[in-house]
């Protein structure tokens, strides 16, 4: 088989070569700067500006004239879309435009939803000013506005009140001008926030397991983002996997793929699908679906592509597991431990060099530093996930922002692919 991969990981974090296994010609198209990890492919080519570079379809359909590619692989958010463009333009299998534009574009995908019956938050797209305004003055305030192709909360606004709006309008170049801003407004209800993580595989729901979740929205407040998988006895369990189930069955699922949802639970206890995307969740989902199932849904997809077997899987995880992320702040990062010393840590990773000068973070996944979790339940993983972002944050000694070289360019330095959240 000849397979095209789009990729924007770290190729540390995702070997395809091993993964499609001996027989098969893989090709791949990734940033630039994949180093020693390129090695074992038919041909790598490096695109500088990858992710918003179109010289990656480019690449792409002259390289098709070469090879003659049998299948298209692309795992990333970002990159669902082109993948889904150049499987048409060839006329090959997979995830086609229509499917990956309802899971992309979330004004297309809360229509699809409501149409189905599945309960999502009032919604309209905002295209401009008078949209805005309209919307606002219809739904009334707090509300929410998002980019409709956005991922990872990046550029999500809360408009809390009247002042809010206006500061939105005078900041917002966007909702002036001719060309439509592609935002959408949704009603902002007050929520609990679950994950659900799973595989659709050859068109039938294979693994789908939730997990409790801090807000997505908690770094514009600097607030750590952690979750925890929920307890098979724990009720809300079968709703949320339901809920999930309705809303694959409602869009253009393709036959095979990761997903990643966002559940909230309101104050009365009902269920309402915020979004979902067809690949797997970033920040640490990968390990807790390996800590939990003993399933990397990267390698899985890529082996079932190739005809490999489904691996057994427990109807129930083997363990619990979590994850924080620590996001940045901004001023220079003296120093951070490099070890972990707190037992049920199964993973520490800091982002920065000593003497790195932060910034705010931009995304829900942004991090200083991650931890991942393992336990018996979910109360007991949640704790110790607290217990090491406590520590961490009493090990850390920064300079303060204030006394920064004026001169010195804030970074903030994202977490392995994160999309995201949803």
């Amino acid at each position: 088989m000849k397979i095209l991969v789009l990729n924007r990981f770290p190729l540390e974090l995702v070997p395809y070569d091993t993964w499609f296994g001996p027989g098969n010609t893989v090709v791949l198209l990734t940033r630039s700067g994949a180093g020693a990890a390129a090695r074992g492919y038919a041909e790598v080519v490096e695109v500088p500006g990858y992710d918003d570079s179109a010289r990656v379809e480019y690449h792409a359909h002259r390289l098709h004239g070469r090879y003659g590619f049998d299948r298209v692989v692309a795992y990333s958010e970002w990159d669902l879309l082109r993948a889904a463009r150049l499987r048409a333009a060839w006329g090959l299998p997979g995830q086609s435009p229509d499917s990956a534009l309802a899971y992309r574009d979330k004004l297309v995908m809360k229509e699809l939803l409501a149409a189905a019956g599945v309960p999502v938050a009032r919604f309209a797209a905002v295209d401009d000013a008078s949209a805005l305004l309209a919307f606002a003055d219809f739904q009334g305030l707090p509300l929410v506005l998002k980019p409709r192709r956005g991922a990872s909360s990046m550029g999500v606004e809360v408009v809390r009140d009247e002042a809010a709006l206006r500061r939105f309008l005078e900041t917002c170049p966007d909702l002036a001008g001719d060309r439509p801003a592609h935002l959408m407004a949704e009603a902002l209800v007050p929520n609990e926030m679950f994950n659900v993580d799973g595989m659709v595989v050859d068109g039938r729901v294979w693994l789908c397991w939730p997990s409790s979740t801090t807000s997505a929205l908690g770094f514009q407040n600097g607030e750590c983002l952690v979750a925890a998988t929920l307890d098979p006895a724990d009720p809300d369990c079968a709703r949320l996997t339901a809920l999930v189930k309705s809303a694959l069955a409602a869009l253009p699922t393709p036959p095979t793929s990761a997903f990643h949802a966002e559940v909230f639970k309101l104050p009365d206890g009902s269920l309402m699908l915020n979004e979902i995307g067809s690949r797997m969740g970033g920040a640490h989902v990968q390990d807790q679906l390996l800590h939990s199932f003993g399933v990397d849904p990267l390698r899985l997809q890529s082996s079932w592509l190739v005809g490999a077997d489904l691996p057994r899987t427990p109807a129930e995880p083997a363990a619990s597991s979590g994850y924080a992320l620590i996001p940045p702040r901004p001023g220079r990062l003296v120093r951070a431990p490099r070890t972990c010393p707190l037992p049920g840590i199964a993973l520490f990773e800091v982002a920065v060099e000593d003497g790195t000068a932060l910034g705010e973070a931009r995304s829900s996944v942004d991090s200083l530093a991650s931890f991942v979790a393992v336990g018996r339940d979910h109360d007991e993983v949640l704790e110790t996930l607290w217990r090491a972002v406590e520590w961490f944050t009493s090990a850390c000694v920064f300079e303060p922002d204030e006394v920064r070289d004026a001169d010195a360019a804030p970074e903030v330095h994202e977490q392995k692919e994160a999309e995201e959240t949803a």
